[in-house]
Parts: structure tokens; sequence; C-alpha cells
């Protein structure tokens, strides 16, 4: 029996898929095989490796040390700190009807406009001068700092799509502005504050410009100043390198696949809730 026109199309949309997911997997796939690869093997770019050679993560790790650490305790506070100022700003914003609510809304985007290299110069002197040069603390500031216009943004839209007539029930049942924002609109945002938490965290765990800008130590460098290590102007690592990355590139990973549902729905502003 031959196939429907409905069960042909559902057969092609699979295999378009099925397409585009080996082209976005295929670098993944690379740099594994890679990482396993000796030196001697390298240059066979396409070839799998004839033995694990697993001492390449063993040299990655030693050359990464506390680095990985570092990005953890750089990541965690920094989505966190940019994530809650840019929901309590974006609230308001989302509640405001009239021409000054936008005016302050066009304003505060405007920040995501302005690229780093341009304040690359003022911002080390910056931190320097505050005393927070070259550590974890004057990472959070300067990562919270870029990212509020953002987040503020996302929140904005966010908030604006969940129903109105949740805050006037609210309100009519007594509660106060603050506590609508803290027991029932942030809750109700979980998805949306889940898929920004995920771009945030990919974002700053794979910030360099900044990373390279503002800490000079093992103390307080992260993973991505470490890799960009493996590299110099006469030898390129490779094994580790991709080794490195490998690893780099779990947390995020982790964290997606963990929360890529509640992805996807805040993506969709909270279709989903």
């Amino acid at each position: 029996m031959a196939p429907t026109l409905p069960q042909r199309r559902l057969v092609a949309s699979y295999a378009v898929i099925l397409v585009f997911a080996a082209l976005f997997l295929a670098p993944l796939a690379l740099a594994l095989t890679t990482s396993l690869k000796s030196p001697e093997e390298i240059t066979r770019v396409l070839s799998l490796p004839l033995s694990l050679h697993v001492q390449n993560y063993g040299v990655a790790f030693a050359e990464m040390g506390r680095s990985f650490l570092n990005s953890l305790l750089i990541t965690a506070p920094a989505v966190v700190l940019s994530i809650l100022i840019g929901s309590i700003a974006g609230y308001p914003l989302a509640m405001t009807r009239g021409r000054g609510g936008k005016i302050a809304y066009f304003i505060l985007l405007s920040g995501m406009l302005v690229p780093f290299q341009i304040v690359q110069i003022p911002l080390f002197f910056m931190i320097h001068a505050i005393g927070l040069y070259d550590t974890i603390p004057g990472m959070w500031l300067v990562h919270t700092a870029y990212a509020v216009p953002f987040c503020t943004f996302f929140m904005r839209n966010f908030f604006s799509s969940v129903p109105r007539s949740m805050y006037e029930a609210a309100r009519i049942d007594g509660c106060t502005v603050t506590g609508y924002f803290w027991r029932l609109l942030m809750p109700a945002s979980a998805s949306g504050l889940a898929a920004l938490a995920i771009i945030q965290s990919r974002a700053i765990w794979n910030d360099l410009l900044f990373a390279m800008t503002l800490t000079s130590s093992d103390s307080a460098r992260p993973a991505t100043v470490a890799i960009a290590g493996f590299t110099s102007g006469t030898q390129v690592e490779y094994g580790p390198l991709m080794a490195a990355t490998i690893v780099s590139t779990l947390p995020v990973m982790l964290a997606y696949l963990a929360f890529q549902k509640s992805f996807v729905r805040g993506l969709l502003g909270g279709s989903g809730k």
C-alpha cells in the first residue's frame, strides 16, 4: 500500500530534521573523536581513533586546574543576580502603559547595543580602581551589569504575556503590588526564568573577552582562558584542546537537557503556562 500524502510529508519532515541534527552534531562529534586521538593521528581529521588516547583528558584537567571551578563560581551567582535585577526592572515596565514607560524601556534597551570592545579599556581601569581586578566578585559585577538590559528586555516581554486579569484578581483579594510579583508573577514565569537562565549561563560560561581583560591569575581566570592557553604562536595542542572543550561544554549541555521543556516554553512566551 502506497503511503498517503500526509505520511510522505511526515517522513520528509523527519528527514529534514535528521539532516539538520546531523549538521549541528557534526562539530561536537569531530571534537570528541579528536580529543581521543594521539598526536600522530590528529592529521587524519575524519578518521576514528585507532585507540582511545585518554591522556588528552589528563593533560586538559592538569592545564585547566582551578579554572573549571572558577567558571562555576562566576557563572552561577552572575546568572542569579542578572535575572533577579532584570525581573525586578522588567516588572514595572510590563505593567506601565504610558509613554514614559516606553521611553524608559527603550533607553534601557540601548545598553544591548553597546559592544564590549568600546568599554573594554575604561572598564579595566574602573574595576582596577575599586579593587575588584582579578577577583571572582569583580566578574560577577561586570557580567551582571552587562546582562541587565537583555534580562530586562526578556522578562518584560514575558511578564507582558501573563494575563492582566491575574493581577486584577490578586489586587481584589488584597494582594499588594510587591506580593503579586513575588507570590504569583514569579512562580507563573518559571518557564521564562528557566529559559533566561540557560541563555545567560551559556553566555557567561563561554565569555572570553571579559575573562582575558579582567583576570590574570589562576585564582580567578575561568575555563575559557585556560582553553585559550592550549594555543600559541608556534604550536596548537589539538588533542588536549578538544578534550578541554568537551569538558567545558558539559555543564551547559546538561543544564539544557534538564530544563529543555521549560526552555522551549519560555522562548514561546509562556504559551505552555
